[in-house]
């Protein structure tokens, strides 16, 4: 089984193509009326626009879903990413493996070293 494409959902299109492709870097492969399409590795990531959007809660209880980005150094990354404006869960990577940050719909994401 492959991993074909992740969806989240967002209600502001170009707060998305912002956040996702000049914040996190991430190349777009399409936009349409209600979607947009970013290349990830081996995988792509479809922003899917809707009405109503996950508030931002508590990350350890309400999270469903998680996507982790995985990073060479989250110390850094983290530094880059805070720069940019990205808000962050913590006050710094925990145990220094990892870093829980929300996109601007309340979606959770992650940056994380690899566990290899």
């Amino acid at each position: 089984m492959k991993l074909g494409h992740i969806m989240i959902f967002i209600n502001d299109m170009t707060k998305a193509r912002w956040f996702y492709s000049e914040l996190l870097g991430l190349q777009t492969l399409l936009e349409q009326e209600n979607k947009l399409v970013f290349a990830l590795d081996g995988c792509q990531l479809i922003a899917f626009k809707c009405e109503k959007t996950k508030e931002i809660g508590d990350y350890s209880n309400e999270a469903r879903t998680v996507l982790v980005f995985e990073v060479v150094s989250v110390e850094q990354t983290y530094k880059e990413l805070k720069e940019k404006g990205i808000q962050f869960l913590n006050d710094k990577p925990t145990h220094g493996r990892y870093a829980a940050f929300v996109d601007p719909f309340g979606n959770v994401h992650e940056i994380a070293e690899s566990f290899g």
